[in-house]
């Protein structure tokens, strides 16, 4: 339950930064029932944001807030930098489109995974105590 709502932020913060932060052109955003490349693209990258934690995880059981925040830095801004390149239904016309998004989203996807390790870290049971030892006490 708690990945599903990582994903959902994730999702949110991801659709209204293309949708609100200047610098974005999102392509026919007047169709109410639609699902544009911009829906598409707010899905599949919310996906692999909420993946970080669970990915690192299963590579490296020594993970630290920092291989966090790298990876949600280097995936965010390379799927802006591959929107630039690829257009999908949003369309980054300023630098400041490419920057100002890529930064918010990654500061989202951080905040998320690691509130995410944070709880997984936290449920885990503590090592069971050894029985004391029998016998009389030694002096």
């Amino acid at each position: 339950m708690y990945y599903l709502k990582c994903l959902f932020f994730n999702f949110l913060t991801i659709f209204f930064a293309n949708h609100i932060l200047p610098g974005i052109v999102v392509a026919d955003q007047t169709k109410l029932p639609h699902i544009g490349g911009d829906l598409i693209f707010s899905i599949v990258l919310a996906l692999l944001n909420s993946l970080i934690y669970p990915l690192l995880k299963l590579l490296d059981s020594h993970l630290s807030p920092v291989r966090i925040a790298l990876a949600a830095i280097f995936l965010n801004f390379g799927a802006y930098a591959l929107v630039k390149v690829v257009p999908v239904g949003i369309q980054i016309v300023t630098l400041e489109g490419y920057a100002i998004p890529a930064a918010v989203v990654a500061v989202a996807s951080f905040l998320t995974n690691y509130f995410e390790m944070r709880h997984h870290r936290g449920c885990v049971a503590p090592a069971p105590m050894s029985p004391p030892p029998m016998g009389p006490p030694k002096i």
